[in-house]
């Protein structure tokens, strides 16, 4: 059983990053008939695909169904992180030489994502991350991937127990890594400043517009949408864990996951200096993630089962938890707490290709807050010809097996992964 989360007299279940975001009334326009390239989705990816592609002197048409700034790209947790989800030795295993490659495009999409962020206000901070061993069984994986990543050329450290808790005050983890080349922004504010970008490189962005579906026709394609039909030459689909019926392909390769996080109020001085300012990721299989933002409270997120829950009930979970591994936060009030989607793939690896002409870029596994926008402008380079496609568009893209069935084995799923996590 839970505890029960502490709740604050402003306490409200929104998402914390949009309240602090203010957006202005945009009008809803008439579409225009043709365009060069047609964007579906005005999160990370398909902003970083108008900024590309508009930059290059095309005319381009970002699609969204909701307001805009409402999805994912403004959710999260905040973290960028250059990672994949298996080490570079691993994955070279599986996949050959592809690997190092995909490794060496993960690390352009942070230096990209540091170059934009040093043009906007979203409160970045190249803080490193902990990367923590949940159970001392976790401690030889860490020594192992810790001297791995070193051999491949990356900034990482293995710390032992003691030296986690001086970094963090908790004395729940065994060991950890501390990867220097990881940073905290404000997702909400990165959101608004690669809008303001795309519309700045000329790119016009209709929001309340849903695409009901995309055919191709002569020289192009006709995309059918809530509000008429517009004619393209080039169609990029960035909508990630949002995936609908409009690529029906698609939707079959992508699992969307709830993700759950509470914000607390303001801390003090003293918790925030022990805390430390790093992002903060366990070994979990259903992990817990967690930092502090530059206006001093804690974010903590994560989910106990893979099937969706009521706000409630997920919010007194990651107390519950956040302060089992942070006491120092006991009796501190929760302001916050929302959920969003992550878009899972079978093999756990971000994908780009075409559908029947289609370009689209889909699948980071929780950490595109750096790829999804590089994957996304990289596209809108290649839809104008300024680049190759992204080595990430020569990995095969699996379906996820009996999709219709998902919501039936989904949960069996996350009760496996959570026995594994006890062990």
């Amino acid at each position: 059983m839970s505890m029960p989360a502490i709740l604050s007299a402003s306490y409200r279940e929104v998402c914390m990053w949009q309240e602090q975001v203010p957006r202005d009334d945009r009008a809803v326009g008439d579409l225009p008939d043709g365009v060069d390239v047609l964007v579906v989705g005005a999160g990370y990816c398909g902003l970083g695909a108008a900024d590309g592609a508009a930059s290059a002197g095309a005319d381009v048409l970002v699609l969204d169904k909701e307001p805009l700034g409402w999805g994912a790209s403004s959710r999260n947790g905040g973290m960028v992180i250059p990672e994949l989800k298996a080490g570079p030795e691993k994955l070279a295993k599986k996949i050959g030489d592809l690997a190092h490659r995909l490794y060496e495009e993960v690390e352009e999409a942070f230096d990209h994502t540091e170059d934009l962020v040093a043009q906007m206000d979203c409160d970045y901070r190249r803080s490193g991350q902990l990367y923590l061993a949940h159970t001392p069984r976790h401690t030889p994986y860490l020594r192992d991937l810790a001297a791995e990543l070193q051999r491949s050329g990356q900034a990482v450290h293995f710390l032992d127990a003691a030296a986690v808790t001086a970094r963090t005050g908790s004395t729940a983890f065994d060991s950890a890594i501390f990867y220097e080349k990881v940073g905290g922004l404000h997702p909400a504010k990165f959101h608004d400043g690669m809008a303001k970008r795309a519309l700045a490189a000329g790119a016009a962005v209709h929001d309340r517009t849903g695409v009901t579906g995309i055919r191709s026709r002569a020289g192009g394609f006709e995309v059918e949408t809530t509000r008429g039909r517009v004619r393209a030459s080039q169609v990029i689909v960035g909508t990630n864990a949002y995936m609908d019926s409009a690529v029906p392909d698609l939707a079959k390769r992508i699992l969307p996951i709830n993700s759950y996080i509470i914000a607390t109020e303001p801390l003090t001085q003293e918790q925030r200096d022990v805390i430390g300012p790093q992002m903060m990721v366990d070994t979990k299989n259903l992990l817990f993630y967690w930092r502090l933002t530059a206006d001093g409270r804690m974010i903590f997120g994560g989910r106990n089962r893979l099937d969706p829950v009521d706000i409630p009930v997920a919010r007194d979970f990651l107390y519950d938890n956040m302060v089992r591994i942070h006491p120092q936060l006991q009796g501190v009030a929760i302001d916050y707490a929302w959920t969003g989607f992550v878009a899972m793939t079978l093999d756990r690896l971000p994908h780009v290709g075409t559908i029947d002409g289609v370009w689209y870029a889909t699948g980071c596994n929780g950490t595109g807050v750096s790829l999804n926008g590089w994957l996304g402008h990289r596209l809108g380079h290649v839809v104008t010809g300024q680049a190759p496609p992204p080595a990430f568009a020569e990995l095969k893209h699996p379906s996820i097996p009996l999709k219709p069935l998902s919501p039936s084995y989904v949960p069996l799923v996350g009760r496996y992964f959570a026995l594994q996590d006890r062990r």
